[in-house]
């Protein structure tokens, strides 16, 4: 049966996102993509996802990635689908200003090698409900949390997901206008995508995107912006550039990260994997921009996969091992008195405390 929930699902994407760059490339993302980035989006992530599954790193990251794979927001019995997936690219205008309640549009354009008719009958068994736009068909869940959500599969190469206002909009503009120059966020995307295996623009403050659909929105509420990237080549490097409101917000910013990663590394019983990440890591300020390098090489890389791997051993370990015996709480000292008798008032009882030992 085809699972799409949505509560998490745009977190799990992003999440998906994030831990697939953890696990290469030299291409441009397919020019067929970049026709559906939203027109007016303020906020764009990329993912060559063959390229990255098929990495060095990925090969020595492979149980991360299994975990990674396994919360995707959507599951397709009998296709591994992450198989088949080629570059994905996520794309939202940020919130209405005139409807601040409305959760931030969003569309996720997907290329790979699919087979339509499998996919098809899949999503229909899933539960989905078929509804006619324009030239094409657009698969709805009927779960409460996804019912303005959609998947368009467009043809053998091009999956759409998204939802339903954003989906019928991109097919209108793709069949007005086949050939339209997309928007200018494309651009520095370019620039991006060629350089980095992952990659992410906002070009708005991340308030701006907060909502169920985009994690990104409560991350640091004193950007105006940022710019990230990984790559994973001859081992792992991240690159990112955050815009801050002003200079002093920036050196705050880059101070709190700066105690973040040296808590971290110190952190071995914990996170072993972290030990001497404050060594890796440059951080600088310019202006009102921090920017953040981390470089890990293939001996981290691998140092970094068997530590993680070592420490899911230890919690599967003791989530094995029998609970330990709970033991009861002292029972309160009995209270001990000297009995006299044959008192003209009666007996009396007084207090006796025994000599400490």
């Amino acid at each position: 049966m085809l699972r799409f929930r949505m509560q998490p699902r745009i977190v799990t994407v992003f999440a998906c996102a994030c831990a697939l760059a953890l696990v290469q490339a030299d291409a441009q993302t397919d020019a067929g993509l970049w026709r559906f980035v939203h027109p007016n989006a303020k906020a764009l992530i990329g993912i060559d996802v063959q390229r990255i599954r098929t990495s060095r790193v990925a090969e020595e990251m492979a149980t991360q990635w299994q975990s990674m794979v396994t919360a995707m927001p959507f599951t397709l019995p009998g296709t591994d689908l992450i198989k088949v997936i080629d570059r994905v690219v996520v794309s939202s205008p940020g919130r209405n200003e005139k409807n601040p309640d409305e959760e931030p549009p969003l569309l996720i354009a997907v290329s790979g090698k699919f087979e339509p008719g499998k996919l098809r009958q899949m999503l229909l068994k899933g539960g989905s409900k078929p509804q006619a736009f324009n030239s094409v068909t657009i698969y709805r869940p009927q779960d409460n949390a996804g019912k303005d959500f959609g998947f368009v599969v467009l043809n053998s190469q091009t999956l759409l997901i998204g939802d339903v206002k954003s989906l019928c909009s991109a097919i209108e503009r793709v069949e007005r206008e086949p050939a339209a120059a997309p928007p200018g966020i494309v651009e520095r995307a370019r620039d991006l995508d060629i350089a980095y295996d992952f990659w992410a623009v906002l070009l708005s403050p991340p308030a701006d995107l907060s909502g169920d659909r985009f994690p990104l929105g409560d991350i640091v509420g004193k950007l105006s912006g940022f710019e990230a990237g990984i790559a994973v080549r001859e081992g792992l490097a991240f690159d990112v550039n955050l815009h801050a409101m002003s200079e002093p917000a920036a050196k705050e910013i880059a101070a709190q990260f700066s105690k973040l990663i040296h808590l971290a590394s110190k952190d071995r019983e914990n996170h072993p994997e972290w030990a001497g990440l404050n060594r890796k890591v440059k951080v600088m300020v310019e202006h009102a921009d921090v920017h953040f390098a981390l470089r890990f090489d293939t001996k981290d890389v691998t140092r970094m996969s068997k530590t993680l791997d070592e420490a899911r051993a230890r919690r599967q370990q003791l989530a094995k091992a029998p609970p330990l015996p709970v033991a009861e709480p002292p029972k309160p000292p009995q209270r001990q008195v000297i009995r006299i008798e044959g008192l003209d008032g009666g007996p009396r009882e007084i207090p006796y405390r025994p000599p400490d030992n």
